[in-house]
């Protein structure tokens, strides 16, 4: 047994099947390949694309949030 930690989030095994494609196309980015172990970590997909990606508390609220209210046009 490992000790669960961030590096878990780049293995594939503990990805389901059908969102391993999002861990593939994350990875070959740049910030992927920089700072994937980054935790906690929020991935926007859309169509089968990585359409924007935040790190931490404070890039769920300032960042993932304002994005996916843009995305879908909503409202917070």
């Amino acid at each position: 047994m490992h000790p669960a930690d961030g590096t878990l989030i780049l293995k594939e095994e503990h990805w389901p099947a059908d969102a391993r494609w999002v861990l593939t196309e994350f990875l070959m980015s740049d910030e992927g390949a920089q700072r994937g172990n980054q935790t906690p970590r929020f991935i926007l997909a859309q169509d089968k694309k990585i359409v924007f990606t935040a790190t931490g508390n404070a890039g769920w609220k300032g960042k993932m949030w304002p994005k996916i209210v843009e995305v879908t046009g909503t409202k917070a």
